[in-house]
């Protein structure tokens, strides 16, 4: 076949094919809508690296104030507990009261005044000898004379701190018993008997009544008492 054929063969099948579905116009339109999505592309990744930067800076931001605060947060919280615990320090740092003070309510327990007895405390009686009214003491000597115990008084006369004393008035005569284990000069018509815990027990009246020759009598009944 020679050249001129094949030529014309060619021209024939161009002249017998589709036309073209797009132009010019087209190619440009598609190469603008491609060059867009590439611009819109890298703007988005643009803004989500910004947005990324910006969280992380903040999050550490905020980490850093947590980690760094938390000592001056905490101090407020401590202050107010240690204030809440310094009124129990206070009082666990005070020493126990002293029951041997005279103004203390606890040195007198079991020391409270029976029915029919004198309300002296017994435990005043180590401490004050013939200047207070022992109770014991009292309570059998009223029996003895068959008064009321709550009228008794310290005697008139001194003697040691270790004594133990009481004495009634009755009609104009005062009749007092003391028991001491210490030397004791006593009234004139003292009676003076030994008591069953080995001390001295003097009985004696002053003044006139019917009792005035009952000191005999009322010292041997106390004696086995004391």
């Amino acid at each position: 076949m020679d050249e001129q054929k094949l030529a014309d063969l060619f021209r024939d099948a161009a002249h017998d094919a589709p036309p073209a579905s797009f132009d010019a116009g087209d190619v440009r339109t598609a190469s603008r809508r491609a060059a867009l999505r590439r611009r819109n592309s890298i703007a988005a990744g643009t803004t989500l690296v910004v947005v990324l930067g910006f969280g992380g800076v903040l999050a550490a931001n905020s980490w850093y104030g947590q980690d760094g605060g938390s000592p001056t947060a905490a101090g407020p919280v401590q202050q107010q507990s240690d204030t809440a615990q310094s009124p129990m320090t206070l009082l666990e740092a005070q020493p126990p009261p002293n029951k041997d003070f005279p103004g203390d309510d606890s040195s007198t327990q079991g020391d409270a005044s029976k029915p029919g007895s004198t309300g002296f405390s017994t435990g005043a009686r180590a401490v004050q000898g013939c200047a207070a009214v022992d109770r014991e003491l009292a309570d059998a000597l009223a029996g003895e004379l068959s008064v009321p115990p709550s009228s008794a008084e310290p005697p008139s006369v001194g003697c040691s701190t270790d004594s133990r004393s009481a004495a009634f008035k009755i009609d104009g005569l005062t009749i007092t018993a003391i028991v001491t284990p210490d030397e004791f000069v006593p009234p004139a018509g003292a009676e003076k008997v030994r008591t069953s815990g080995g001390q001295d027990l003097y009985v004696f009246t002053q003044g006139d009544g019917e009792l005035k020759g009952q000191a005999r009598r009322v010292a041997e009944a106390l004696a086995p008492r004391f």
